[in-house]
């Protein structure tokens, strides 16, 4: 089945809890949360108040939490405090992808494993008896508004027989230039959960924009 997890990034900033509330009436039950550092990407997101602030007002939602840091003995376990139900952390911002995937397990949040565009697909093999989700990027991380790489349903599908032949079943997000036309490619290569945001939160009414997505997706 797949999910829809919109990227609040691309919400009203001044208008974030409407346009989640929005989302929610929608249909949508997880959001995709970008925490950007300024470091390991160049932009500044949200910190972990805005993570407890909403689990609190939206408790019935999943919080979703692609990290962009390279910091993780601090980014990490401030998120795992804030709420966060699955925290997803590049394989490019640390030397010891275990370690952090077990500090997940033993704190009870679902782990996920965030790979960028240039980073081969073979890395994940490793790991797939300790991720609960797999991201792939589709655009360089940190930016939102970029075009899905043509590269990317190549990798997806990569990725889905590498999972296969594991014989585990470990969902596939992708994330980056997420649109009615690209969704439907990432589905076709094998993608079962897909951030958008843009699209949602900027192209027209939020709830028009879910149903052109779901529509796709079904």
């Amino acid at each position: 089945m797949s999910i829809l997890a919109p990227s609040i990034l691309n919400a009203n900033t001044m208008n974030l809890g409407s346009d989640i509330q929005e989302a929610i009436d929608g249909g949508v039950k997880r959001f995709h949360i970008d925490i950007m550092d300024g470091h390991f990407v160049p932009n500044l997101s949200y910190g972990p108040e805005l993570v407890e602030n909403f689990t609190t007002t939206f408790p019935n939602m999943e919080a979703e939490i692609h990290l962009m840091s390279n910091n993780l003995d601090v980014t990490i376990p401030a998120f795992v405090k804030a709420g966060a139900d699955l925290l997803e952390f590049h394989y490019e911002a640390t030397d010891d992808v275990e370690k952090w995937l077990k500090y997940l397990k033993d704190h009870n949040v679902k782990a996920g494993l965030v790979i960028n565009p240039d980073t081969s697909v073979e890395v994940i093999k490793p790991y797939l008896d300790q991720i609960d989700q797999l991201l792939i990027m589709t655009v360089k991380p940190g930016f939102g508004g970029q075009s899905f790489r043509a590269d990317s349903s190549t990798r997806i599908a990569q990725a889905k027989k590498i999972i296969a032949e594991a014989g585990k079943d470990i969902p596939i997000e992708v994330d980056g230039g997420i649109d009615d036309k690209t969704a439907e490619i990432a589905k076709a290569a094998g993608a079962d959960v897909f951030v958008a945001g843009s699209f949602i939160f900027k192209k027209g009414p939020i709830a028009q924009q879910i149903l052109k997505l779901e529509n796709i997706l079904i």
